[in-house]
């Protein structure tokens, strides 16, 4: 079970660290469209629509890593007064019960969305640059997919943590 948390944790690590350099696009595409539209008069036609592609892929990708590093927001007035025993309990009961076939049935229905926009050549339509949507499709798909994965280590690590009585030391990903 061990070995398949850290399959997990690891792929999201390491896409959410490469998911990480997306911002740099963004901030170059945003200053660019600053600069071009108040200093010389000519805003793009294009940066719009790569800030909004990149900052939803940006956040997408993230989640997975968010969840895994536990910042995600929590309201916790009764949560952290029980136990690590109780909270497992608790976090298993929604991940099975609401999060992760919710997840499964989004996963599924992003990628029909994603390859029905590659197979017919679907373009945004939001500006006049209008690019091929399916490549940001697909990435909404993966981050649903790595949030899913994420929510599965998640369970067995609470499935650990009710077997045990305890905590599992924090793995080193």
């Amino acid at each position: 079970m061990q070995t398949i948390i850290t399959l997990i944790e690891l792929t999201v690590l390491r896409i959410g660290k490469i998911t990480a350099y997306i911002i740099v696009p963004l901030v170059l595409a945003t200053c660019y469209e600053v600069f071009s539209r108040y200093l010389l008069g000519a805003p793009t036609i294009w940066a719009y629509e790569l800030g909004y592609i990149l900052t939803g892929t940006h956040f997408l990708l993230g989640a997975s890593l968010a969840l895994q590093k536990k910042t995600h927001i929590r309201i916790d007035l009764i949560y952290n007064h029980f136990s690590p025993r109780k909270k497992s309990i608790v976090d298993l009961t929604f991940y099975c019960l609401l999060f992760l076939p919710f997840l499964i049935l989004l996963s599924h229905s992003l990628w029909d969305y994603g390859y029905r926009a590659f197979l017919s050549g679907e373009q945004s339509g939001q500006s006049a640059w209008s690019p091929p949507i399916w490549p940001f499709r697909m990435a909404l798909t993966l981050g649903f997919v790595l949030l899913t994965l994420q929510v599965i280590a998640e369970m067995l690590k609470c499935v650990n943590v009710i077997r045990n009585g305890s905590e599992q030391p924090e793995s080193e990903t």
